[in-house]
């Protein structure tokens, strides 16, 4: 039951993400636009899993930091996973150890946020967010 509300929620971020103006790309392989979408059904049975990224449209350091700092239900984390929501800076923490230009090559650049999506109820997971992303 946990991990298929995981994933529900996830699917409901990545989707509404996707149609979000300050949000320039989205990954999660539960979208159509996938790449690996059909492959992953397959897999997956239609789970797609709880983790989502995203790239913070015309972002750097400083706006997906502003973007975290402002965040008031999602919890900064490095972890994969919980039952809460919690987001995650790959570029300081999971891929730290790469060059930048070996980060960008794998598609992993500076505006580049993960979302590691929790049970709390999707409308107030997207409403965090939302005002997150409106934070000048």
């Amino acid at each position: 039951l946990r991990m298929e509300r995981h994933c529900a929620n996830a699917a409901k971020v990545a989707a509404w993400l996707s149609t979000h103006p300050r949000v320039a790309k989205v990954n999660f392989p539960g979208l159509p636009s996938h790449p690996d979408h059909a492959l992953a059904g397959k897999l997956f049975g239609g789970l797609y899993g709880g983790n989502v990224s995203f790239e913070i449209r015309d972002g750097g350091r400083e706006e997906v930091f502003r973007f975290i700092n402002a965040l008031r239900m999602v919890v900064p984390a490095t972890s994969l996973g919980d039952v809460h929501t919690m987001v995650l800076y790959p570029a300081i923490s999971s891929h730290r150890d790469l060059a930048p230009k070996t980060r960008q090559r794998l598609g992993i650049g500076d505006n580049l946020v993960r979302l590691s999506v929790g049970l709390e109820d999707f409308a107030d997971i997207q409403e965090d967010i939302a005002q997150a992303l409106a934070t000048p």
